[in-house]
């Protein structure tokens, strides 16, 4: 136990060293100087700090020929977040939310071990710009500029399913969905029909969300229309996480299911009347999920994930005995925290 102890002290203390002299040696970005030159070597990573002088959205980037990778990190070299290809061609591009007087460090490297070449890379900053407010259950009508970027804000004042999106076939739209902190929780193409993005949200009661919409490309303009509705959670949903609060399944129904964790199931029953009864059961909406049917001693019948509608929905067809059994829906989370909404359908031919 004490060698342990002296490896684990040992292992603290190299760490701590090669922290500090990270943050030593890091160079140097000035908000809104000069672009800084380099060359990266193969397999080399060179560290880059700043200092932010307000409150506010700083943006790292580069430029140049070769494919670049970001990595922030907090001034303990905790990370925070990295990017490959956010930037122009293969370049990274971070854009994050920082705090006035707080040094972040910056991990520049080649996206594949053999990358080299020339590159520049340089720091600016935005203030935090005012949101406008999306009001459920209108849509508003907007044009967008080259280059811009419009904020909108959403702030529910009961637990609910939200959903934000663009409409409109003029341009190709990209969404992103901060918290109140403005830590970035999710981001959107073309979730929406066509080229338009959404974003689905299982919001906190008096939270409030911003909703940030850009044009795919750094040349995009036009108009798009924007909306936000809200879909409020029955106080009765959560009841049935386990096998044995199951819920009977109504048949030809649209069952709504709410998930607002990591790693929850939603469990509901039916009871087959007659032998040979071909029962069909599937979810359907954007999430990932799956379906499991079980016997009423809890024995595996079917499972699926991919079979049902387009994109990720389950789909189970099984001829059964009569007998009661068990339903139960999951999301495919892979240690991704997944929330959201689906429906799930059943009927019997």
């Amino acid at each position: 136990m004490k060698r342990i102890n002296v490896f684990l002290a040992l292992f603290l203390f190299v760490t701590a060293c090669v922290t500090a002299q990270t943050v030593q040696n890091a160079q140097e970005l000035r908000l809104g100087g000069v672009p800084v030159s380099g060359t990266l070597q193969s397999g080399s990573e060179i560290w880059y700090s700043v200092r932010a002088a307000s409150n506010g959205f700083l943006i790292i980037e580069t430029t140049g020929d070769i494919d670049t990778y970001l990595e922030a990190y907090d001034a303990q070299q905790n990370l925070i977040m990295e990017d490959d290809d956010g930037g122009e061609g293969a370049n990274a591009r971070i854009e994050m939310y920082v705090t006035a007087g707080r040094t972040y460090l910056f991990k520049l490297r080649g996206y594949g071990s053999n990358t080299t070449g020339p590159f520049r890379i340089w720091a600016s900053s935005e203030p935090v710009p005012a949101a406008t407010e999306l009001r459920f259950g209108t849509e508003q009508q907007v044009n967008l500029s080259i280059g811009a970027k419009h904020w909108y804000s959403v702030r529910s004042t009961t637990a609910g399913y939200v959903v934000v999106e663009t409409t409109g076939n003029e341009i190709d739209t990209y969404m992103y969905l901060y918290d109140s902190e403005y830590n970035i929780l999710k981001e959107d193409d073309d979730g929406g029909w066509g080229l338009n993005a959404r974003i689905e949200l299982m919001a906190e009661p008096n939270q409030t969300y911003y909703f940030v919409v850009r044009g795919y490309g750094s040349e995009t303009s036009g108009s798009y229309g924007i909306s936000a509705s809200h879909e409020p959670i029955p106080p009765d949903t959560e009841r049935n996480t386990e096998r044995g609060r199951a819920v009977a399944v109504r048949l030809g129904e649209a069952i709504p299911i709410y998930f607002r964790s990591l790693n929850e199931s939603r469990w509901y029953r039916y009871e087959v009347t007659r032998n040979g009864t071909d029962f069909v059961v599937q979810t359907r909406g954007n999430l990932d999920t799956t379906l499991v049917l079980y016997d009423s001693r809890g024995i595996l019948i079917a499972e699926d994930r991919y079979s049902g509608d387009y994109p990720n929905n389950a789909f189970i067809n099984e001829r059964l005995a009569a007998g009661t059994y068990f339903i139960e829906v999951r999301t495919y989370t892979n240690g991704v925290d997944v929330t959201g909404r689906c429906t799930l359908h059943a009927e019997t031919r």
